[in-house]
């Protein structure tokens, strides 16, 4: 971001409170939306909103959200679409001690949040805004942001009005600041209810840090490396966060005959059409690949599933390439490089042009439309087996359901069910995967930001049922509802944790006592709720499939009343 000549011209804000100054400088850093969970340290921000029509100032609009994991999760799935950062206050102490799951995603996810919670008053009297109730001696804590600190890039307690300008100038810089990432602020009552008898603050914002921009000298190494491959893959998990990467990725890829494989991605990276792209898992190309290059991928591979051959060469590149908030993280590479994939891109395309990779590419592309084929014979046989196998609802067939029934431009928010081998992505930002923290109930939330951010496109959000059950339901369908921000919500229910079963099977084997149990102990969740009633008690319809028949035209139902009645949906779909 490049801020505009700076003149030294300043802007009168007539503002008569701390509150205030806060609430207009977030508007004058761009800030749409402030995603609220309000408690008792939140008076003199009420006090604001209620005297906007006599002050006259601009604030950003408020999104009231009943649990901090709806709101902040909003302000995620926000910014996955706009790119522009949005803020969330909740609740001092105990308000940020709920908010803690999705702020560690939204850190993992690189997403920048301006998270602010209030403080317990600092004083017991004496001053306007001091304690008046008994919870303010209770939630009081030696170090409140303390429990934020390892999540966030930066943490600041607002000490006066004074400088309030500052403080969420800085804010704004450093959570854009690349990596991105959330910061926390804490706000005492006494410091929000301070008067101010204006403020002049400047017109334009500072400017954000340009990004890292690739060395020559790495980028022409990993080049060469790349023109002389027999079979060079590009891996990518969040090259996508920014979409206009994925026509360039693709259009490299193929002029060069470059392999791309997705690692659990959480965007679309490469159109999953695209010729170049395999759906294979990546340590089942490690017998041929002989060049690896990752963008932004903080799990390049599993090593105890497989790890490259020794004389592979690997590269990896990325605003954070080492990952640096991730305590252990031990996976070697030959060239490592800071950089935004959308400043390499055009730097890598001329230096493998000027080192011939345009005269080597035919016999790689050969060597990749094999393997294609050979990926695509794999998944096609996936489907003919699950649909010989028939019975109850898989998580393949519920992935092709909807992918038959939804349009190209839908936008699919999945936190589990579905599978994206099984169904077609053509158009970035279309997809959207739970965050590598994995901290459960994120999927809901963040689908009522897209919807927010995108309010003329379709939103489904595919979620488990341990994944919807952690969303706080209750609060998002309450959300939509009051927001009126309708969308589908599709719910794989087969009634336990298939991860807790899964992970304890992998480590034990199928002939301990664990292997041989039909279900783990710890995994189960019955008796399930019906979750369909759910979204019913905020007036949405609530559906029920049980029979494979049924849902692709449930589906196509959902989605025409989402579209032309304005109904939030939700599917409860019974799986095995």
């Amino acid at each position: 971001m490049i801020a505009p000549e700076r003149t030294g011209a300043k802007r009168h804000l007539a503002v008569q409170t701390t509150a205030e100054a806060l609430l207009a400088n977030l508007k004058r850093n761009g800030t749409e939306y402030i995603f609220v969970n309000a408690g008792t340290d939140f008076a003199s921000i009420v006090e604001a909103y209620a005297r906007l029509d006599e002050s006259g100032l601009d604030f950003p609009t408020p999104i009231v959200a009943t649990h901090e994991n709806l709101a902040v999760g909003m302000a995620h799935g926000y910014y996955l679409i706009k790119h522009a950062p949005q803020a969330v206050m909740c609740h001092v102490s105990v308000g940020s001690a709920n908010a803690i799951c999705a702020i560690m995603n939204a850190s993992r996810d690189q997403i920048p949040i301006i998270f602010m919670s209030g403080r317990t008053p600092l004083f017991e009297s004496g001053r306007f805004g001091s304690r008046n109730g008994d919870i303010h001696w209770a939630q009081e804590m030696f170090d409140q942001a303390g429990m934020m600190r390892e999540v966030v890039k930066w943490d600041y307690e607002l000490r006066d009005g004074l400088n309030v300008e500052q403080v969420v100038d800085r804010a704004y810089g450093i959570a854009q600041a690349a990596p991105c990432g959330p910061i926390y602020l804490t706000l005492p009552r006494e410091v929000l209810a301070g008067k101010l008898d204006g403020a002049d603050v400047r017109s334009a914002v500072p400017a954000v840090p340009a990004p890292p921009f690739p060395s020559p000298e790495h980028v022409t190494a990993i080049a060469r490396r790349l023109a002389t491959a027999e079979f060079p893959v590009i891996v990518t998990s969040a090259s996508g966060a920014d979409p206009s990467t994925v026509a360039p990725l693709a259009d490299l890829c193929e002029r060069f005959g470059i392999a791309h494989v997705d690692r659990k991605a959480r965007f679309i990276n490469v159109p999953t059409g695209h010729p170049m792209h395999l759906v294979q898992q990546l340590e089942e190309l490690f017998g041929e690949a002989d060049a690896l290059v990752f963008l932004e991928t903080d799990v390049p591979w599993l090593p105890n599933r497989g790890n490259p051959r020794p004389e592979t060469f690997i590269a990896d590149a990325g605003t954070d390439p080492l990952f640096a908030r991730i305590p252990i993280r031990s996976f070697p590479a030959d060239v490592s490089l800071t950089t935004t994939v959308a400043a390499l891109l055009p730097e890598l395309e001329r230096a493998l042009e000027a080192a011939g990779a345009d005269q080597t590419s035919a016999a790689r592309r050969a060597r990749i439309a094999t393997a294609r084929e050979r990926g695509r014979e794999k998944v096609d046989a996936l489907v003919v087996a699950d649909a010989k196998k028939g019975g109850a609802i898989t998580k393949l067939f519920l992935s092709k359901a909807i992918d038959a029934a939804r349009e190209s431009s839908d936008i699919v928010v999945n936190e589990y069910s579905a599978q994206a081998d099984f169904m077609q992505f053509d158009e970035p930002s279309t997809w959207f995967l739970n965050p590598p923290a994995a901290g459960l109930g994120w999927g809901l939330p963040a689908a009522v930001g897209v919807k927010l951010a995108s309010p003329d496109r379709n939103v489904i959000a595919v979620l488990g049922d341990g994944a919807y059950i952690f969303a706080n339901p209750a609060a998002c369908h309450h959300a939509m509802a009051m927001h009126d921000l309708p969308l589908l919500t599709i719910i794989y229910n087969n009634a336990r944790w298939e991860a807790v079963q899964g992970s304890a099977r992998s480590m034990y084997g199928k002939d301990t006592a664990t292997g041989k149990r039909a279900l783990a102990p710890l995994s189960s969740l019955e008796p399930i709720p019906d979750f369909e009633r759910y979204v019913e008690a905020s007036g949405g319809v609530g559906m029920r499939v049980t029979e494979r028949i049924e849902l692709e035209p449930t589906i196509r139902r959902a989605l025409k009343i989402v579209q032309t009645e304005r109904k939030q949906v939700l599917i409860n779909v019974i799986g095995s």
